[in-house]
């Protein structure tokens, strides 16, 4: 075997200087998406224990209205409350002054927690009738409250039409 000459020696030390630093670059680039993936998931536990956190701030707030809710929902009693609400929507709706155009009632949603039955009626009137048909028709204590609300101005400027949802609240007979 022959001895290399100066350039090929130079040429050699070039290419064990470059295989060297390609594999070094290539570790370098593996350890980078490494860390990158690492940070990715501290950020991601961190934000995840920072929700966890304001969670258990709110823990005793939400414990005192599982309370109130337990203490002041009826459970469903056994005749069909939903003629119950749609007359006490609708005289509510009539003692504020508002027309009704359209009123029918809902099937009854029944979640884990609780069963909602509900009215759905499409009314006319002025936006202070609408204010006073809502603020009587909240009751809390009851389980009555306005679902949804949709208010759109009439051909007629004061007045107003409007689509709502009333609904009442029961809590689930536990069994």
């Amino acid at each position: 075997m022959r001895m290399l000459s100066r350039h090929e020696k130079k040429l050699m030390l070039f290419f064990g200087l470059a295989v060297f630093v390609g594999i070094h670059l290539l570790g370098l680039k593996l350890f980078l998406s490494f860390d990158q993936a690492n940070r990715r998931n501290l950020l991601q536990k961190t934000d995840e224990l920072a929700e966890a956190r304001g969670w258990m701030e709110k823990k005793m707030e939400w414990e005192e209205k599982a309370e109130w809710l337990e203490k002041n929902l009826k459970t469903v009693p056994a005749d069909n409350p939903a003629p119950a609400l749609q007359k006490k929507s609708q005289s509510t709706a009539a003692k504020a002054g508002l027309k009704i155009e359209e009123q029918n009632l809902q099937a009854p949603q029944i979640g884990a927690s609780c069963t909602i039955y509900s009215s759905r009626m499409r009314l006319t009137g002025s936006l202070e009738q609408f204010t006073r048909w809502i603020v009587d028709l909240y009751q809390p204590e009851s389980g009555v409250a306005l679902t949804m609300l949709n208010l759109k101005l009439s051909a007629e400027p004061p007045k107003m039409t409007g689509e709502a949802e009333v609904g009442q609240f029961f809590r689930v007979n536990k069994q």
